[in-house]
Parts: C-alpha cells; structure tokens; sequence
C-alpha cells in the first residue's frame, strides 16, 4: 500500500493559509449600532420588571439573545449630560456639561475623534442636544425626527440610515440612532394596548386620572421605541450585517415625571442596557455588575481594537462581555445641579452613589426647596399648566387639596430633601423608606458619603455652591 505524503512545505504553505484566512475573518472590525432612547426609566421595559404588560416586546427578545445590564446607570439623569457623557466617556463635571443645555468643553475629544483614528465613520440620526460641533462631529443622518419637544412627531424614514449602514462594506461604521421617545410631550404611539383601570403605577406617583392618562400616554411611546429596535434589527438582518455588527440598545435617563429625570432617584439615573454581540458570549446573560454611561465608549474603542486613553473615566465593559470577570465597579456615582433661575428652578445640588444595594442621596442645599421649572413650574410662579408634565404635577396639587393623604406625602418627597436620603434598593425599589436617621445604618451612611466625597474631589466637583438659595412658594412642609 503506498501513501503519498505532501512535502513540509507544502503543509506549511496550507497551514498559513488557514491562520490568514482565520485571521482575516477575525480581523474584520466590528460595525457598532447604538439606539438611545429618550426620558425612558428602566422599570417601563418588560425585561426589566415592567409593572404593565405590551411595552418592549422587541427590546426583552433582544435581551434573550444578548446581554441585559441590571445596574446600568447615567451620572447625571438630565438629556445634555447624559448625552455629553455617554458620547465622550468623562462624566459631567470633567466633559462640562454638568447642567442642561450647557456646552461641553471646547477641545474635548468625542466617540466620533476616537472612532476616526481606527478608521470608523460615525454618525447620528435625530435627536443631538449637545454643543460644540468641534466635539461632537457626527455625520448628519436624515430620516429621524430631531426636535423632542414637539407634538405629531415626524414619522421615522429609514431610507438614510440604511444607506449609511450599506454605503462602503470595507469601512466600518458607528450609527446612533437617537429617539425621540417618551420624551414629552406623550402623543404618539397607541395607547388602546394599555386599560386606564388596569395600568399600574410606581409608588411614588399619584394614582389620579391625569397621571393615569399620561402615563399611559408615555407608555405607548414606550413601545415606538420598542419599535424601532425592532426595525433596526431586521435592517442589520436584512443586510447580513447582524453577523459583524453590536446592538446596543440604551434609554437614556428616567421618565420626565417628578421623580424621575431631573433627580438622583434610581427611577431617573437607572437605565436599561442590552447588548447584542457577533459572537455571543452567552444568549440570555444578565449581569448585576455595576456601571455607567461613561464605560460605553471605551467598549467602543475597546471592541474595535484601540487602546482606551487612561484619562477617560469609563472602563471597557469587554472583559465583563466576555465573561472574563464578573465584576466592573464597586460603586456608581450621580450628581443633580440646577441653579436660581426661574426660566429652570430653585438653586438646588446633590450627589448620590450606589454599591447595587444601598443608595445614599446626600442634598447639599437641603435648606431650599427642590423644584424644576419643566414639572413643578407652579411653585416658584411659573403658571404653565398647559403642557403633559406640568399637568401632571399640577393635578398632584389638586389631589392634595382634595385631601389626599399620599399625594401630600409625594409632593413633600418632591419639594423636600432631606440633607440625607439613604435607600435599600433589594426591599425598596421606588426609594420611599428613608433610612438615614436608623442608628444601625451610620456606619454605611458615612462610608458611602465617604465615597461621594472621594468622587467629587477627583471630579474637581464643589459641589455647585455659590450663589444663594429661593425658596419661591411657602410650604406647610418646610422643615
């Protein structure tokens, strides 16, 4: 029997051409997809324990197939912070956006600088709220409705998005797609999936038929959210791009309720996160590791085979999507800074952090009373009733005058902040049993004030102090 052997050569000549053609596979970089919601609390999505049914059905299959963070959050829940941060990986008060409608600082580099250098086109379809365009130059994706603020929102036209997606195959791209939803005004989408009678709200909301109606009015923007994941989803399908291409699903800050946007409470720092990778790790994983906006970026970068600046406050999220560890932070930080002005609300500043289970909200200006101009306009003689959130806080008013006992209660949660508010978040989810004055809770209060300090010192942050406090509407609650 005689067995013809290939020569030495010849094998190796194979060999490599296997690792070349192996490598060059790998090698291909990875296109990113990134939809950012708009005033969107975590707790409105199916996966992550939404108290009424119908809302996300696209974003809880995607969180099947991918990975679901649990303790996702912004550092500042306000629409230019939280953009500023996630876009450049510093957070509020390194970027300079650490108020709303404020700039970010001139000469700070963005996903779109970071991205270019390792060969990406970047660009943005709809909502921007960010400044200078020297930091944030995105290519201009049309097909999106930019403005939030607006009734009868555009009907979405996914013609441009899906020519820039498919326009040169050897050049990888970085899209976001930037919604306008639920930002209010609440009046798009189909409300008739939810029942007036049959909703469920937070706790900490007044359960009267004004909230009842926006509410829903809001979830039903919500699910066009939902929808358009799903029809990011099916283009990337389409196209064959899913095979080389991250989703990345994102809700910005909470719900434009009070309570939610515009605080340190979980219902407006907490954001949803799902991630859909090439090569899937592990369908179905959820991760309670700790992290925030700041830690997309250098993902990005790290993902496309850069090397992530060591000045960027974020870290690559990469080793803990690949399974590689299990935890990311010890702790996650927020800040909320408004200053007087009547057009925006009373002087007001806190900071809070998180360990996952016990949150400290430490009010630094807790002589004054707490109030923004956008919902609680009212109490510092903003007479604007005419618009969803101020109808809203409004109707709460009413339903205090009317003698309800738990409106009383939250509209005192609202105006009235403690110096120190400390939380379990495992037995209280919407943050209503203060557990700052229970003796056995010192030593965690002041480890975790602690931390805050430590956070702000590195930050350079002081705390927003100058300038002096009005308390524009008398209170009973004054304390």
């Amino acid at each position: 029997m005689f067995i013809k052997i290939k020569s030495f050569s010849a094998i190796v000549a194979q060999v490599a051409c296997v690792l070349l053609s192996a490598s060059m596979v790998h090698a291909k970089p990875l296109n990113y997809l990134i939809l950012l919601a708009d005033d969107i609390s975590a707790s409105t999505l199916g996966c992550y324990g939404s108290l009424n049914p119908h809302t996300s059905p696209q974003i809880d299959k995607l969180a099947g197939e991918g990975v679901r963070f649990t303790n996702m959050f912004v550092s500042e829940a306000m629409c230019a912070p939280a953009r500023a941060e996630l876009y450049t990986g510093l957070q509020p008060e390194r970027n300079g956006c650490n108020r709303n409608h404020l700039p970010t600082n001139v000469g700070t580099k963005s996903v779109v600088h970071y991205l270019k250098d390792l060969g990406y086109r970047t660009g943005l379809a709809g909502k921007r709220h960010f400044s200078p365009q020297s930091v944030y130059p995105f290519e201009s994706v049309k097909g999106f409705d930019p403005k939030c603020a607006t009734r009868d929102p555009h009907p979405d036209n996914w013609e441009d998005v899906e020519k820039f997606m498919t326009r040169d195959s050897d050049e990888p791209f970085c899209l976001f797609i930037c919604s306008v939803h639920a930002h209010a005004p609440w009046n798009a989408g189909d409300s008739s999936l939810w029942k007036l009678n049959e909703l469920k709200l937070p706790a900490h909301l007044v359960d009267n038929a004004t909230t009842r109606h926006y509410y829903r009015e809001m979830l039903a923007e919500v699910r066009l959210f939902d929808d358009q994941v799903g029809t990011a989803y099916a283009l990337l399908k389409k196209h064959k791009l899913d095979e080389n291409t991250v989703l990345i699903v994102l809700d910005e800050n909470g719900v434009g309720m009070p309570g939610g946007k515009w605080t340190t409470y979980d219902w407006g720092v907490r954001s949803a996160c799902v991630m859909k990778w090439p090569e899937s790790y592990e369908a179905n994983f959820k991760t309670d590791a700790i992290a925030q906006y700041c830690d997309i970026l250098p993902t990005l970068i790290d993902g496309a085979g850069g090397t992530v600046p060591s000045d960027l406050d974020g870290r690559s999220l990469l080793p803990l999507i690949k399974g590689e560890t299990q935890a990311h932070r010890e702790q996650a930080y927020f800040m909320f800074n408004n200053r007087d002005d009547r057009k925006v609300g009373p002087h007001f500043s806190s900071r809070a952090v998180t360990d996952g289970q016990y949150k400290l909200i430490w009010n630094l200006t807790p002589e004054n009373m707490y109030g923004v101009a956008a919902i609680s306009g009212i109490d510092f003689g903003k007479h604007n009733r005419g618009s969803d959130v101020p109808k809203v806080y409004g109707s709460w008013l009413d339903s205090m005058q009317e003698g309800d006992a738990h409106a009383a209660e939250m509209i005192k949660r609202y105006r009235v902040r403690p110096e120190y508010q400390l939380f379990d978040l495992n037995k209280d989810r919407w943050e209503m049993n203060n557990l700052a004055d229970n003796p056995e809770h010192q030593p965690r209060l002041h480890q975790l004030k602690a931390g805050i300090s430590a956070w702000m010192k590195q930050q350079g942050d002081d705390g927003h102090l100058t300038g002096v406090g009005i308390k524009y509407a008398e209170t009973e609650f004054a304390e």
